[in-house]
């Protein structure tokens, strides 16, 4: 596969996966078509299978039984080099490397490239870091370990603010999110979505949370549950058929309400 211009068309068939050594269905038959540049968020309870998903569209595991196809082709016929070139995947649990400098840890979402300073500042921005770097004492040329001399130490949520930019820096044709946001404050969260739903226009967008706030302006939201699609369709669809989605979404809204979060909570 070629390097994409533009998000791919993901379906999967049918798919079914379970675990090696476990006879037990983390995902059960399901069948999904993710249209090209669609923003497509997926949330459900935790065990719900999304994490699983997100490791088939990853390959790092194969589906035990069905197909996932990626445009027309088949995905487990990909060569794994020509298909990593075409996705992004954030997983909750992100890679940091303070042995780098702030601009080396964003450039290398997309280091076979060369580097681009405006784009750079661009996925800073867009990732609602640009404020904070600006404070770094060398900026964007901060080294970010105390190890090394002058060199600071980001808060988790700068670490995963940088670790977001870097995925808008890499900008890849298919970009999947998984929890991006744990570690970060609701307002940020909140302008962060905002700016991935105009940022990647024409990309492939796969977001998994557990904060339905985030997802609510997505093109198309699926609820998992026991590793089965049980609800699919628009935040305001949901909303009014008043099931697993309304009523998770309602909650956390009255969650955010009582915390004094409710501008970025609903």
């Amino acid at each position: 596969m070629a390097k994409l211009k533009e998000g791919p068309k993901i379906a999967l068939d049918n798919v079914s996966f379970s675990y090696p050594n476990s006879e037990k269905r983390v995902l059960n038959n399901v069948s999904l078509t993710i249209q090209a540049g669609e923003k497509v968020a997926i949330v459900g309870h935790n065990g719900a299978g999304k994490t699983t998903l997100v490791k088939l569209l990853c390959r790092i595991y194969q589906p035990t039984n069905g197909k996932i196809v990626v445009n027309v082709d088949n995905l487990s016929s990909l060569a794994l080099p020509s298909w990593y070139q075409n996705i992004g995947v954030l997983f909750q649990e992100f890679n940091t490397y303070p042995q780098l400098s702030v601009k080396e840890n964003i450039y290398i979402g997309n280091a076979s490239e060369q580097v681009d300073e405006v784009a750079i500042r661009l996925a800073a921005q867009s990732a609602d870091a640009a404020a904070f770097i600006d404070e770094f004492p060398a900026k964007f040329d901060q080294i970010l370990s105390e190890k090394f001399k002058g060199g600071i130490r980001p808060s988790t949520g700068q670490w995963q603010k940088l670790a977001i930019a870097r995925f808008f820096y890499r900008n890849a044709p298919l970009v999947i999110f998984d929890e991006p946001t744990a570690s970060i404050d609701a307002v940020s969260e909140y302008n962060i979505f905002n700016r991935i739903y105009d940022f990647f226009k024409q990309k492939t967008v796969i977001i998994i949370s557990h904060r339905f706030s985030t997802v609510r302006n997505a093109d198309r939201i699926i609820v998992l549950d026991h590793g089965e699609i049980v609800e699919e369709g628009t935040h305001a669809a949901l909303m009014s058929n008043n099931g697993y989605y309304a009523k998770a979404f309602t909650l956390q809204a009255k969650g955010y309400a009582a915390n004094d979060n409710g501008v970025a909570g609903v």
